[in-house]
């Protein structure tokens, strides 16, 4: 990236840089997923396919939010209940208990409605549809469509839970999604005036891209991994990204998503400085 940026001429050889290298960073997170394939489930060697098929408006990605009792060390499944007993509290477990009371938080908003979309505004001031949050019989239809999936590839579908308070998230539609994914190119693509300015077009385009994931397996290391290499481009040093920013992103306003990275930024390059200087 910073071998062809600099040579780019105008922001359109810079956007199309930089959708070039998104793309490498899909490919090596589907050339890692076939060289490390996991003994079996979501990573196995049968799934490995899944880090390059496109996400389309006929098959849409779809990712249960919660179940953090499957997190806690030691828990095991009770096939009786259908449900994940026992076990040791882990930092995984409590952030996914955090993410599920945002989540509560972002339905008590929209009162008697199963499905919450993330309003997405663009840099051109549009407005586009980006991720969605499923609850109800919308997230009953997600879990049973999921488990349809996960048997037509032979995988175990036991553990499936179809019914009781799911939620699940769920891409935008097609032409969304590729409007959001160009606005974030565009948007690194930029000559920003100050560091300020680089910094907050790095910020909306963390939000842009996890609004609009590509391929079914894989979006969020080729994210995560495409920001610090953009990031550290525009800033002059490597960005911070949190823990946990993809479910932020899944299930906060733009705002409020933007407001917590950049803070997360502010927070990082203090603890640098104080390293620094010891």
């Amino acid at each position: 990236m910073n071998e062809v940026l600099p040579t780019a001429c105008d922001i359109n050889a810079r956007t199309v840089a930089l959708t070039t290298a998104f793309e490498a960073t899909e490919e090596w997170r589907y050339r890692t997923a076939v060289a490390n394939p996991h003994p079996a489930g979501r990573y196995g060697a049968a799934s490995t396919e899944q880090f390059r098929i496109p996400i389309t408006d006929d098959n849409p990605n779809l990712f249960r939010i919660g179940e953090h009792e499957r997190l806690r060390d030691g828990a095991t499944w009770d096939s009786a209940t259908r449900t994940y007993l026992g076990g040791a509290e882990t930092p995984a477990s409590r952030t996914m208990r955090r993410i599920a009371a945002l989540i509560a938080a972002r339905f008590t908003q929209s009162p008697g409605v199963d499905i919450v979309c993330n309003r997405v505004t663009l840099p051109s001031g549009q407005a586009a549809h980006g991720m969605r949050l499923l609850r109800g019989n919308a997230a009953h239809s997600a879990a049973a469509a999921m488990v349809a999936r996960v048997a037509a590839r032979g995988g175990d579908t036991s553990r499936i839970v179809t019914d009781g308070q799911l939620v699940y998230s769920a891409s935008s539609p097609e032409a969304d999604r590729r409007a959001i994914f160009r606005s974030a190119m565009i948007l690194l693509a930029q000559d920003h005036t100050s560091p300020i300015a680089a910094l907050t077009a790095w910020l909306e385009a963390a939000y842009l891209l996890y609004q609009a994931p590509r391929t079914k397996r894989g979006s969020d290391a080729t994210t995560r991994t495409f920001l610090i290499a953009a990031g550290t481009h525009l800033l002059g040093r490597p960005p911070v990204l949190l823990h946990d920013v993809d479910l932020r992103a899944y299930v906060q306003p733009q705002d409020q998503f933007t407001a917590e990275l950049r803070e997360a930024q502010t927070r990082g390059k203090h603890m640098l400085s104080r390293e620094t200087s010891r």
